[in-house]
């Protein structure tokens, strides 16, 4: 059994939002909602094909009236394939990722591909906070999850996330922007299920359900009660004060007064560096603090320019200590932004091992007065700018990279140029999270945008990747729809740097289909029909045993048959759409799927009896120059026009008359049930023989193609129909690799007929 990979839809939407879970325990959840569970087991917190979160309630031998949380597992698409699982078990917490222990050490880290995560201090002040140790989870796709642990058994969570599409459920409800459907008797009353099935869940060992009992603060004794209204008097708003309240009454523990802001604090406080939070005036020399340095980062900062000016204008400039050099030692910037002059280009500079003015420079310029969010990241051997979620300038050459003290400072602007005039706002550096997991576009069009980043996805030797796209427009040069590639900054002129990148040719809606292959990186197919402008077309690009094939709806518009030795599947590839080399193609994509392939069926083409249909591909076969082709056939009636029965073709695209392109291909003759046989040989594609005798209708007919000894044979049965004289087929065609079969083929109406016991074999 073959097992297919599907890359599909899972587009963010909306802005991230934050779940909080803590006591005993409380939620709130990603549209507001608080509601409590008190029952033990496993449960969801977030249950979707993307991100699935879920939380173990367990009782504390200390306040046996309701359960707290004690550990959570992660999973989902987001995760890659991954898994993570966190108990606390009296304060001793163990962390897995796929089975195996990490964070065993304070303070530590763990990162790869798909997690990065820490074990350190948090801003915590909470009195039962462990020490003020947290967990840090940040995941691709914008999710992270921030752990608050305590002495004892429980923990407090939060799990940071955008909206993907798709089903959405989980004691941190359906984020769907109303939380009055986000209540427990809402969840229940649209069939939502919480509960974990014992096959589906995520913990090292499962733990079964019990019904949540129904408490509230009437189960509470009045004395402690009043110790406890004592106890939380003060907090910020009702709905905390009433949380507390009930916390602290049913537990006896004035110290368990869980409160919503330790937690929000965690979502972001301990990890993130917020430098500038409202829009400022970018002004010469404002020092805005200091932040311990990463090797691995990301600083993200929203900026308006109101004007361009002339010469280099600084818009913010990050330098280390301990003398804070402008240029161009190790460590001067890391980065630094500035605008060239008289424009709104950015001029980005970041240090790395060896030089310490190196950068990735933008092509677009800033937009005036409006503001755009830009991302400096170094991560791996990348430096990569964005706007918003477009790549817009990638550099490869940070294999090597510099390595920060805790003393670097921030300007915005520094004071070595004019500040650009400009305001910047919501600046934050934090440690870089992997990148998205590659995600494709769902149903919902989306127009091309160049340096769109869908993600990391892994390829496949043999793949189809199907979509749908509907041109609006041409552009002079190149235009991209989509490119996967093995690193972010590669382009061409290496294998796997297009596996695949589709593009339009210039001034065209003509497809530009390349897929590298061993040998030959820039290789591919493409189509001479253009697309029509305005209407959606359906596109599947197929690599399946050595053909790679490109249709449009059902027909075989394009076909080369060189891939015999493909390029491997890999792991890490980059997905774009449209990529960052070249403009976007004028278009709006959608329903872009990509899976595993399976090869092409060989060996026994036909058993049982199937009615001939018109572009019925059968499979391939290993040919030979000498051969003998057997099959049973049983004709239903007679129809105007060449009918195809069977052609086997070296090339999906030709129906004729070059050598190779009929290897054998039979039809009927027009209005009758008499076979035309054709099979190339040196010098002619198209010779071949046909025999005099039609064949019976309703009867079936057993029929054999036979190529050897110089000669070519056509039998009914045993007689012997059409013979060629000898020495015609003494050079008969023998393709280089395997050949297409069709029954029929795609170039001509089918013929009304049955046929059986389809074989093949070389003489």
């Amino acid at each position: 059994t073959t097992t297919t990979t599907t890359t599909t839809t899972t587009t963010t939407t909306g802005q991230a939002m934050t779940c909080l879970a803590w006591g005993d325990p409380h939620f709130e959840t990603f549209d507001g909602q608080k509601m409590n569970y008190y029952g033990t087991g496993e449960y969801y917190l977030v249950q979707s094909r993307v991100l699935m979160v879920q939380g173990r309630y367990t009782i504390d031998k200390r306040w046996p009236k309701a359960s707290v949380m004690t550990g959570f597992a992660v999973g989902g698409a987001v995760m890659r394939g991954h898994r993570l699982v966190f108990e606390n078990n009296d304060g001793v917490a163990t962390v897995l990722y796929d089975g195996k222990p990490i964070l065993e050490e304070f303070p530590s880290s763990f990162n790869d591909d798909v997690i990065s995560s820490r074990f350190d201090k948090t801003v915590s002040s909470h009195k039962r906070a462990k020490n003020k140790q947290g967990y840090l989870f940040l995941l691709p796709n914008g999710v992270t999850l921030a752990v608050l642990q305590y002495q004892s058994k429980y923990i407090d969570l939060t799990v940071t996330s955008p909206r993907f599409p798709g089903k959405w459920e989980g004691h941190c409800g359906n984020f769907n922007g109303d939380k009055t459907d986000d209540t427990a008797d809402a969840m229940l009353g649209r069939g939502a299920k919480a509960d974990v099935e014992e096959g589906d869940s995520m913990f090292v060992t499962h733990a079964p359900n019990t019904k949540s009992p129904d408490l509230d603060i009437s189960d509470c004794d009045p004395k402690a009660r009043q110790m406890a209204e004592e106890s939380c008097d003060g907090l910020d708003n009702q709905n905390h004060y009433d949380a507390c309240v009930f916390d602290v009454c049913l537990t006896g523990d004035p110290d368990l007064e869980a409160d919503e802001e330790d937690l929000e604090e965690l979502a972001e406080g301990w990890w993130v560096h917020r430098l500038v939070d409202k829009p400022v005036q970018v002004k010469r020399g404002t020092f805005l603090g200091k932040v311990q340095g990463l090797e691995e980062f990301e600083l993200d900062l929203t900026i308006t320019p109101t004007s361009a000016q002339k010469g280099w204008r600084s818009i913010l400039h990050m330098t280390d200590g301990p003398h804070y050099k402008n240029c161009c030692e190790e460590g001067n910037r890391i980065p630094a932004l500035w605008f060239h002059s008289e424009t709104t280009r950015l001029h980005v500079r970041m240090s790395r091992a060896g030089k310490g003015n190196d950068g990735c420079d933008p092509r677009e310029e800033l937009p005036l007065g409006e503001p755009t969010q830009v991302k400096v990241r170094v991560q791996g051997p990348y430096l990569v700018v964005f706007f918003g979620t477009r790549v817009v300038c990638v550099s490869g050459n940070y294999a090597k990279k510099y390595s920060p003290t805790s003393r670097v400072a921030v300007l915005g602007s520094d004071s070595w140029y004019e500040p650009a005039d400009a305001t910047i706002a919501d600046v934050m550096y934090y440690k870089a999270r992997p990148l998205p997991v590659g995600e494709m576009i769902g149903r919902v069009p989306v127009v091309l945008e160049r340096g769109q980043l869908l993600g990391k996805i892994t390829t496949f030797e043999m793949f189809k990747l199907e979509f749908d796209i509907k041109p609006t427009g041409k552009l002079d040069g190149w235009s991209s729809i989509l490119h996967f590639t093995k690193a972010l900054h590669r382009n061409h002129g290496e294998e796997g740097d297009r596996i695949p990148g589709i593009w339009f040719i210039p001034k065209t809606n003509r497809l530009h289909v390349r897929v590298s292959r061993v040998g030959k990186h820039n290789d591919g197919c493409d189509p001479k029909p253009e697309l029509p402008q305005g209407e959606v077309t359906h596109v599947t690009v197929k690599l399946a045993g050595p053909i790679l094939t490109v249709r449009f709806g059902d027909k075989l518009v394009c076909s080369n048959n060189n891939y015999k030795e493909k390029d491997p599947g890999r792991t890490n590839v980059i997905a774009y759409s449209a990529d960052p080399f070249y403009d976007a193609a004028k278009a709006e994509l959608s329903n872009v799927i990509y899976e595993e392939g399976n090869d092409y069926p060989h060996g026994e083409l036909v058993d049982a009896p199937i009615k001939l249909e018109r572009n019925h591909y059968i499979g391939t076969v290993d040919s030979s120059a000498n051969y003998e082709l057997s099959f049973v056939l049983k004709p239903e009636s007679k129809q105007p026009g060449w009918r195809s029965i069977i052609h086997f073709t070296h090339d999906m695209t030709r129906n004729c008359c070059n050598e190779g392109e009929r290897i054998p291909g039979i039809w009927f003759h027009s209005k009758s049930t008499r076979l035309h046989v054709r099979s190339s040989r040196g010098g002619d594609g198209n010779d071949g023989c046909d025999p005099k005798d039609q064949l019976p209708l309703n009867k079936e007919t057993k029929v054999t193609v036979r190529v050897t000894g110089g000669k070519m044979t056509v039998l009914f049965g045993k007689k012997s129909v059409c013979e060629t004289k000898a020495g015609r087929y003494k050079d008969p065609f023998k393709a280089e690799d395997r050949v297409a079969v069709y029954a029929a083929d795609p170039w001509h109406a089918e013929a009304d007929a049955y046929l059986s016991k389809l074989e093949y074999k070389a003489l």
